[in-house]
């Protein structure tokens, strides 16, 4: 629990100073767009002996953000992304049928430094963030897979860095965002994860 809420602390502090009377300029972006994660979950062990379990298939997101400060330089984010459910490919001797059917979600929740590179005057604008948050699995399995007692839901800390640019058209502004959701491997000596969130956002406020 305490490393969840390190990375949490820092960041909510940037708030508050942030948000101090005659600094915010805050604008709330609903998002729309992709969830992938790489790379593959590694290999588990299951009564009928070892599995190996890839990525994520890509699915749909949603997600929603509260932009401060954004007419500044140095801005900040709340963001809170959801992906889709998605198929986990699991193979091994003997995995048949919905024997090895997993899927999973996946909901972040982050707060981010938001570094912008050009002029609020500027029609396309791009930008950098760094900042840290939680992230949340939820596993599906059918009632008679192998897979129920390798796999339980699970929230980690998440270091999030992303790229990004916001546009204009006039009356009509929006934002394109890629944010990779960094944390620990899901399976015991599997490589760290990333969960990529590629997202379309149009600008309200």
């Amino acid at each position: 629990m305490k490393r969840t809420l390190i990375p949490l602390a820092g960041l909510l502090l940037g708030l508050v100073l942030l948000t101090t009377p005659g600094m915010a300029q805050v604008r709330i972006i609903p998002q729309v767009g992709l969830y992938a994660s790489v790379p593959d979950l590694g290999t588990v062990d299951t009564p009928d002996g070892a599995r190996d379990v890839g990525k994520h298939e890509t699915s749909l997101a949603y997600g929603l953000t509260l932009d401060l400060a954004s007419a500044k330089t140095i801005g900040f984010r709340v963001t809170g992304l959801y992906g889709t459910k998605s198929e986990v490919p699991v193979g091994g001797i003997g995995c048949a049928g919905s024997d090895c059917d997993l899927r999973s979600t996946l909901l972040g929740v982050s707060a981010s430094a938001v570094l912008r590179l050009l002029p609020a005057s500027s029609p396309f604008r791009p930008y950098l963030l760094a900042g840290g948050g939680i992230k949340r699995y939820d596993f599906e399995f059918d009632s008679d897979s192998q897979l129920k007692d390798a796999f339980g839901d699970e929230s980690q800390a998440t270091v999030v860095l992303g790229v990004g640019f916001d546009w204009s058209l006039g009356f009509l502004k929006g934002n394109l965002d890629l944010a990779d959701y960094i944390g620990d491997s899901l399976l015991e000596g599997g490589d760290r994860h990333h969960d990529f969130f590629l997202t379309v956002g149009l600008i309200l406020g």
